[in-house]
Order: C-alpha cells, then structure tokens, then sequence
C-alpha cells in the first residue's frame, strides 16, 4: 500500500474509530451471519481478519475457533477492538498492526482468512488477495466480504463518486464479476457466493465517514436528485428528512488448492 494510502487509512479510521465501534452495520449484519457460515469455522482452526477495524469479524469468529488474529493499518481501531474483547471476556483473540497487502505472517499458517467490508479501502486488492492466499493453508478458507459496486459501469461509478466524497480513504467498490475473477486470479477456486444488501440511513453514514455538514448537505442533494436507475439500483427512499438507501453486499468463499 503506498504512504499517501496509507496515511489517508490510518487519518480516517483513526479520526472516526468511535462511530464504527458502535456501528449496528459492523457488529451485526446478514453479511457478517453468511461470512461465519461460509468460513465454517471449527473448534482447531487458527483463523485471521485482515482489516479487522474495531473487531467485529474476529470477535464474532473467537468463540468458534481456536484462535484468531485481527489485523488492522489503524492503532486506533485496534485499541477499540481491544476494547470491545476485554468487555467481552475474549482471551483467543490477538490484535495485530500491519498491512493486507504484506501480511507479517508465514506461509500457509491460517485455516481461515476473513476480510469485511474493507476490500474498498485497498489500493492494490490482487495484491492483498494474494497475501491472503499465500497465509492460507492448502483446503483452507478465504471469505471476502464487502459491498460491491453494479455491474452496469455507470451505476458504478456513481456509487463510488458519492462514496469518495464521504471518505477520502475509498479506493473502489468493484462489481462481483471483478471480485469472483480477482480471486480466481490470486490461486484460489470460488466455491460460493452469497448477495446481500446493506441498508443505509444517511446521517449514520455521513457521520460514520466524518462528512462535513456543508458538504454532507451537498451530498444528501445529489442523492436525493439521482437519475431513476440509479434510484432504484440502490433503494434510494426518501420520508421527509430522512433519506434513506441500500448497497449490494456479497459474500464469497474462495478455497486454497
């Protein structure tokens, strides 16, 4: 990941740590139900989140394995990971600073490797996938989660315009076709894939991204004034103030061969 990335991540995350601690999104959500399901996790399984974030996906993973490492670019996000697992009495759990695309891992030491709604964020996402890959063991499972953009290249770009204006640190959403075929690309065989989607309320977006109220304004503006098709690719609904829509999420088990 370059610097300037990097620098970005870690201003981002580490200014709004907080707000995604208590995100209703991150702690719970179908995404992260199908996740563990699709990781199978077992009680000899030695698993690692790459991006953890606050540590939901490892929190969620702890009691189902015997072990799990969240790693994360951001202190601030650990230390709130951190956090969260003393409240929760999690001893199995190991939090470590470092970067998806260089994991400081050995070959083939996972059972499971987990990443959620964190694959935007990477500037080099073949790179990480192969980084995930390569600490995968033989047989052992890679689940991706993330939102992900339309299929239609237009749709794509406007979802991903108005995600770069709540969030400096957004690389790209990449449409499911692309996300199947970088895994394949990396070494591992797409076994399954779940969409779901996320719904979205406006102000905890905005919020969750640290968007300034005036360019928020702007924002919700452009949303709300949206061409048809793109309101209805993503549930744009409007009550009053309340502005509310919905990103496409998938979720997909790729297996080491």
């Amino acid at each position: 990941m370059s610097d300037h990335a990097k620098h970005a991540v870690r201003a981002q995350f580490g200014r709004q740590a907080s707000w995604y601690a208590v995100s209703a999104f991150h702690s719970q959500s179908e995404g992260l139900g199908e996740l563990i399901r699709l990781a199978a996790p077992t009680s000899e399984a030695c698993a690692l989140d790459v991006a953890t974030g606050t540590g939901f996906t490892a929190l969620a993973l702890a009691p189902r394995v015997g072990r799990v490492v969240g790693l994360d670019l951001t202190l601030g996000m650990l230390r709130e990971a951190g956090r969260l697992a003393a409240d929760r009495g999690v001893s199995n759990l190991t939090l470590c600073l470092g970067d998806a695309e260089a994991l400081p891992f050995w070959s083939s030491a996972f059972n499971i490797v987990t990443c959620r709604v964190a694959a935007h964020h990477f500037p080099d996402l073949p790179r990480a996938l192969a980084e995930m890959a390569r600490v995968v063991k033989t047989g052992g499972r890679v689940v991706l989660d993330d939102t992900c953009a339309p299929e239609i290249p237009e749709l794509a770009r406007l979802m991903n315009d108005w995600e770069l204006r709540r969030d400096r640190s957004h690389v790209a959403n990449h449409p499911p076709s692309r996300l199947r075929a970088m895994l394949e690309q990396s070494g591992l065989r797409v076994r399954a894939a779940t969409m779901t989607q996320v719904p979205q309320e406006f102000e905890d977006w905005a919020q969750r991204g640290g968007v300034p109220r005036g360019e928020a304004a702007e924002l919700r503006e452009q949303m709300r004034g949206a061409p048809p098709e793109a309101q209805a690719a993503f549930a744009i609904q409007v009550d009053g103030d309340r502005l509310q829509f919905a990103w496409d999420e998938i979720v997909i088990l790729a297996i080491k061969q």
